[in-house]
């Protein structure tokens, strides 16, 4: 009764969100704490994705935060679904291919003709022409002969990732595994300098944050995720009272629109991108080789792009690779995060003006040692690091 009573307000969308109520085949399962197997995950994410809806009032964009607030919910209702830790990222990630799927066919929607156009989906352009996906399959048989004897096995990998990449819902259950079956392989590829952009096209997992965590632990047995947002949160008051960034025009406008609000979680929220963009200032580093704030980027290596950063409702941060948008990611944390784990997923060389940023965030990840921080008196000291 009490569930029935909650779901009868208003569908105005709060942090409190309610789950809906499941099927009854779904709730057997969910009661008895089995782990769900590929069409029972599509059925939940149906459901959520068909309840998401109703809130929003017939929208399909949900905003980071919602997707946040459901998935957030359903884990805390049923924390075995978390699969180790590894649940809030696959259930979120199946949530969003799950609207992607049902905008996919719409275009008599004003807003999802608007989006698509605005990323690029316009009516009646084609993905790619079948010439470029001749080449791009000549290309693949080319690195495959050229770089290292791959086996059949290892062929029949990479068909099913070129395959699976393009479905709207995703076994990521089966990617995991298949990843790790081809962990020593890809790391030949990647060690022989075989270019990028054949590694994606055979691996094309590897352009999802997810996955780009999961090789990185795979490689460091380290959570680069958990990580770095321990180490941002921990030395966000740090970076935001340094001298160096005292006047910066980054630091001006959080304090502007800090003045704005009072959601203790958009505060939050703010803060911790101002700590993300202000780092390599704060160090002393070259900040485009960070981070491009509303502008182009021109650098080949991992950088992050930003647009309107501190409005929350359309914030977007993306991990460019070879001036080429690698991923698009859903805040700060998972932004820094992604940048680098590209540096090691990838086995690019850091910067000169970007290594003191690296190496900070490095030593902390690997828990090597604790830097100090200066205060803000500190005018003429600059941050110390141990020595490695």
């Amino acid at each position: 009764m009490k569930h029935t009573l909650a779901r009868n307000k208003a569908l105005q969308w709060t942090k409190s969100y309610v789950l809906p109520e499941f099927p009854y085949d779904v709730k057997c399962m969910l009661a008895e704490q089995r782990c769900p197997d590929h069409s029972m995950r599509i059925r939940i994410i149906e459901f959520l994705q068909a309840d998401m809806t109703k809130y929003l009032e017939g929208s399909l964009y949900p905003t980071t935060q919602q997707y946040n607030d459901v998935v957030n919910a359903l884990l805390l209702a049923h924390p075995f679904l978390d699969e180790d830790g590894r649940g809030f990222f696959l259930w979120k990630r199946a949530l969003k291919d799950r609207f992607k799927y049902v905008r996919r066919p719409i275009e008599d929607d004003e807003q999802v003709m608007r989006n698509k156009c605005k990323f690029g989906h316009r009516r009646g352009q084609t993905r790619k022409s079948l010439t470029d996906k001749r080449f791009d399959e000549i290309k693949i048989v080319q690195i495959k002969e050229e770089a290292v004897a791959l086996g059949s096995e290892v062929d029949e990998h990479i068909s099913w990732f070129q395959q699976e990449y393009v479905k709207i819902e995703k076994d990521w259950r089966e990617i995991d595994q298949r990843m790790s079956q081809t962990l020593q392989i890809r790391r030949k590829l990647i060690g022989s300098k075989t270019p990028l952009k054949d590694v994606l096209k055979m691996f094309p997992f590897l352009k999802c944050p997810y996955q780009m965590f999961r090789e990185f632990q795979l490689l460091t047995r380290t959570d680069i995720y958990k990580r770095t947002r321990h180490i941002l949160e921990s030395y966000s008051e740090n970076i935001l009272t340094s001298f160096s960034v005292v006047d910066n025009p980054i630091n001006i406008a959080l304090q502007e629109k800090i003045k704005q609000h009072t959601d203790e979680d958009m505060l939050k929220c703010m803060k911790m991108t101002a700590t993300c963009l202000l780092l390599p200032d704060v160090f002393g580093d070259d900040p485009s080789l960070f981070v491009i704030v509303n502008e182009e980027v021109q650098v080949s290596t991992p950088v992050l792009e930003v647009k309107n950063p501190f409005n929350m409702d359309v914030c977007e941060f993306s991990l460019y690779l070879e001036k080429e948008r690698l991923t698009k990611v859903d805040d700060c944390v998972t932004a820094v995060a992604a940048l680098v784990a590209a540096f090691h997923v990838f086995g690019i060389e850091c910067p000169r003006r970007l290594s003191q940023t690296l190496n900070f965030l490095e030593t902390l990840i690997f828990d090597i040692n604790s830097p100090h921080f200066p205060s803000m008196k500190e005018k003429d000291v600059g941050f110390q690091h141990p020595v490695t």
